[in-house]
This record gives structure tokens, sequence and C-alpha cells, in this order.
């Protein structure tokens, strides 16, 4: 396999809403073994799933009103629902944004930009502020799994005697 395809999966599996950079960093360390190209890929797969949440804030607006206008009871249902959690994020409010970006923050399956993002919209945080904090949460998380992958390797290495 070439190196253009390992980093467009790379940069595709950072995209994804399971995976993000928590998958997309640790790939690229076994897909580019050199630590050029593992930093390329790094680097690569921060920028992939930094965009992903400009795209997912906002496509949800067209998503909802999508449902509410042709799904009939599903579609009032999930109007309701909606309603109960915006109603409910007032007292979120005074720690969204920086609860959000911790969220954000934790590498944890499903705490990624995807699910930031929705969180971000179902409690009808600004998408401005709600972006940049989702942003600043996938950064740090980057740096996380980046440091976890390269510290970890290296221990492995000094047990091993490799």
């Amino acid at each position: 396999m070439g190196d253009a395809i390992k980093y467009i999966i790379v940069f595709i599996t950072s995209m994804a809403p399971v995976s993000e950079v928590r998958g997309a960093i640790p790939l690229a360390r076994v897909l580019l073994p050199s630590d050029a190209e593992f930093l390329l890929a790094s680097i690569i797969s921060v920028i992939g799933n930094l965009a992903i949440a400009p795209i997912v804030l906002y496509t949800l607006g067209y998503l909802e009103r999508t449902i509410i206008k042709r799904c009939g009871v599903i579609g009032r249902i999930y109007e309701r629902a909606i309603k109960l959690a915006r109603r409910k994020s007032k007292s979120v409010e005074k720690y969204g944004l920086l609860g959000l970006t911790l969220f954000v923050a934790i590498p944890l399956p499903a705490t990624g930009a995807w699910t930031g993002s929705l969180v971000a919209y179902l409690l009808g945080l600004s998408r401005t502020k709600s972006l940049l904090a989702i942003e600043i949460g996938v950064l740090i998380a980057s740096l996380i799994v980046f440091a976890s992958v390269v510290l970890g390797l290296e221990i492995i290495k000094k047990m091993f005697f490799i």
C-alpha cells in the first residue's frame, strides 16, 4: 500500500464518529512507523478531526428540520425531547463551554468532536462558542493520545530491551 493511501486512511479514520483522533493517531503509528511520517500523519489526523465539528454542528439543524417536517409522530416526539433538553440546558449553561471542552478533551470512546457537537446542539449552545470549545478539546485530546502512543512505545521498548 502506498504512503499516500496510508495518509488518506488516517485522515478518514480521524473524521469517523467512533475513532476520531483516538483511533487515527495509533493507526498512524502502525501504518507509518518512521517518526517523521508518524508526526505528519498525526497532524493530518488532527486536521481531519478539527474539520468534522463545523460540518456536524451546521448539519444538525437541517437534519432536525427534516425529521420534524417529514417523520410525523416521530418528528413530534423528537421535537418535544429537544425542547425539554434545551429547557434543562439553562442549568448546564453556566459550565457548558468549559464542560464541553473537557468532555471532548478526554480521549475515551464517545467523547470526541461528533458527540461534543451533538451535545452542544441539543443544549442549544452558541455554535461559534461551541465550535471553539470543541476544537480546543480536540487539540487537547490529540496531545494526550499522541503522548500516550509515543510514551507507551518507549516504555514497551525499555521493558523488553528493544
